[in-house]
């Protein structure tokens, strides 16, 4: 039985209603230069959020960036200093298909021979490219200080730790084709995801564009380095051996907390294990938050969140919590830091010089049971509360 697409409707505000027609990409006015700069200057077009959930916002760098092998139709930075490598390409046969991935992981190993200043000199090159890479980030709430910005897109760079997006406007999946051709390329360190630009039109010629990820994200695991001979080759990971797809996300944080302190990696996860009976778990995007679902509520109580910078930061609990529970876990938290508690507008935390949040060495491991008992209380009063509804007096 053929396979059919739903077709999207679109309805004005005076409720006239028009089906949109599938239109493709190609016709000499909207070419891959068109989707090029579409997705540089709307980068939110991109489901990064499908693919690495803790990437955060995307910050478009450059189009067109020589690097070696060829040049990167757009290219990436987020305020952590995460890569994103995109190549488009409307299809038109599964050979180019294979072809333009195969380029792209050429361009991700060129990239790992760059370091930090080759790499911004690089992407000065491109189109619509800035001189300095920090200062595309600079403003941004969750950019990092400029040398531990610096050290995070130089690591990834050394480990080829990237995401490759390959975009088109009619993909058909290849999957198990494409993901033979990434697993033979070993000793980087890269998300891989295809994503489809459907681009529908209605009868005024505006058109629609509507992406979706069509292939599993696949973290590639590092190769075995053999020295044979005197040579040194690299061979990939056997499958036996292989633990399964990893989120560069989460590679990223913990590498950023062991720079910060080897022992603190550990720690967290020994403060994430002692949670785990309250139901507390982790949900790692763009920071490591500690959520909690409730069975009557719509939405789980977050306790706070770890950034990359280290910075904890306990705000979403005054978002659903009332006064009278969010405030003494606050209060307890500024005790064991020696801080203070910042009840602003809109703005709720606990400061530890009047101004920034404290950071999670100050927290862990030494106040460990404490932080564990003082979430316990909330919980235990949010279930023994006799007041119902307690979102709606949350202040």
């Amino acid at each position: 039985m053929a396979k059919h697409r739903a077709i999207p409707v679109l309805i004005t505000n005076d409720n006239s209603r028009s089906a949109l027609t599938r239109v493709r990409l190609g016709n000499g006015l909207h070419d891959e230069n068109w989707l090029q700069a579409l997705i540089h200057d709307h980068p939110a077009i991109l489901p990064i959020s499908d693919i690495e959930p803790g990437f955060g916002d995307l910050i478009a760098l450059a189009r067109e960036v020589p690097c070696g092998h060829g040049y990167i139709d757009n290219l990436y930075l987020t305020p952590s200093g995460d890569i994103v490598l995109v190549e488009t390409k409307l299809w038109r046969n599964g050979q180019m298909r294979r072809e333009v991935v195969a380029q792209a992981l050429d361009y991700v190993a060129a990239l790992t021979m760059m370091g930090y200043e080759a790499f911004e000199t690089a992407v000065a090159r491109g189109q619509q490219a800035p001189e300095r890479l920090f200062a595309v980030v600079r403003n941004h709430p969750e950019a990092l200080e400029e040398a531990e910005f610096v050290d995070a897109v130089s690591l990834n760079l050394q480990r080829g730790r990237m995401l490759v997006i390959v975009l088109g406007d009619g993909i058909r999946t290849e999957t198990e084709a494409l993901s033979n051709l990434l697993q033979s390329h070993a000793g980087a360190h890269f998300t891989f995801a295809l994503v489809e630009l459907a681009t529908w039109q209605n009868s005024a010629g505006d058109i629609l564009a509507v992406p979706s990820t069509l292939a599993r994200t696949v973290m590639i695991e590092r190769g075995v380095v053999r020295v044979e001979n005197g040579a040194a080759t690299v061979h990939p990971i056997p499958v036996a051996a292989q633990k399964g797809p990893q989120s560069i996300s989460s590679a990223d944080f913990w590498d950023m907390m062991a720079k910060r302190d080897p022992s603190l990696p550990g720690a967290i996860r020994s403060f994430l294990s002692a949670l785990e009976p309250l139901g507390i778990y982790p949900d790692l995007k763009a920071s490591l938050n500690l959520k909690l679902d409730l069975a009557d509520q719509d939405k789980p109580i977050n306790f706070g969140y770890i950034v990359k910078n280290g910075t904890f930061w306990p705000n979403p609990a005054s978002w659903t919590l009332p006064e009278a529970i969010w405030r003494p876990y606050f209060e307890a938290l500024a005790r064991m830091v020696g801080g203070t508690v910042i009840d602003e507008p809109n703005n709720r935390y606990v400061a530890v010089n009047g101004r920034s949040g404290p950071k999670i060495e100050q927290l862990l491991p030494q106040h460990q049971d404490g932080w564990v008992a003082a979430i316990e209380r909330v919980i235990s009063t949010i279930t023994h509360s006799e007041t119902a509804g307690f979102e709606e007096t949350a202040c």
